[in-house]
């Protein structure tokens, strides 16, 4: 029995319809956990100003290790404590903040190592994502020497593979682009970055370090002038 075109156009609407939904319910989670996080960011900022002077030790600490679990977390802002830190104590916040960034990132890395490849196929799969969910369980097959030469075969488009050669590069200017909090922000860029297995971890250290400086020599300068 062939199906007729009604009941193949209401499964496609219906496949679209449970798709918009789950990245609506995905999406309703990030930005509840964003304004959750916004709210915790002020409360602490009023905390760290200098009539609170006798708290401010504590306060600081609370802001750092705060600043370290959101940045290292993707989609979620710790941008704003960081240059909460960087205004209140100078630049020696900035020097913190610099440090903790660092850390976040690493850490970020780290999980993208350890976390299971399948925990993202099977969010893919239930977003109904099937076609990337094949693409990311057919490449977590390939071994991990083998990956960079496997994607640079497997490119369709021509400027990949000088993307791929100069990968550290890319990752570098991927952590200073604008709006990259729509990609996960640095710690989603950073998981990713580990999960791909493509980056060295001591290269990568060297990179992180490199990538995240103008900010903070911005603001250092900024305050001299």
């Amino acid at each position: 029995m062939v199906p007729n075109d009604n009941s193949m156009d209401t499964e496609g609407s219906i496949k679209w319809i449970a798709i918009i939904g789950k990245l609506s319910v995905v999406a309703l989670v990030i930005i509840l956990a964003n304004i959750s996080v916004s709210y915790l960011i002020d409360k602490l900022g009023i905390q760290i100003w200098p009539e609170y002077l006798e708290i401010v030790d504590r306060a600081v600490l609370i802001g750092v290790l705060l600043y370290i679990c959101l940045m290292a977390i993707p989609f979620l802002p710790g941008i704003e404590i960081g240059l909460t830190l960087m205004i209140v104590l100078g630049p020696k916040g900035v020097a913190i903040i610099y440090v903790c960034t660092i850390i976040a990132l690493i850490i970020s890395f780290g999980l993208g190592r350890i976390v299971p490849a399948h925990f993202l196929i099977s969010l893919l799969a239930w977003l109904h994502l099937k076609n990337a969910a094949n693409l990311l369980s057919e490449f977590n097959r390939v071994p991990a020497e083998m990956r960079l030469e496997y994607l640079t075969k497997r490119a369709s488009m021509k400027f990949v593979p000088s993307i791929l050669k100069y990968r550290y590069i890319a990752l570098a200017a991927l952590f200073n682009l604008p709006g990259n909090a729509l990609i996960g922000g640095g710690g989603g860029i950073a998981m990713m970055a580990g999960m791909s297995r493509l980056y060295s971890f001591s290269v990568y250290c060297i990179v992180i370090s490199a990538a995240i400086l103008p900010v903070p020599m911005f603001f250092i300068l900024s305050k001299s002038l």
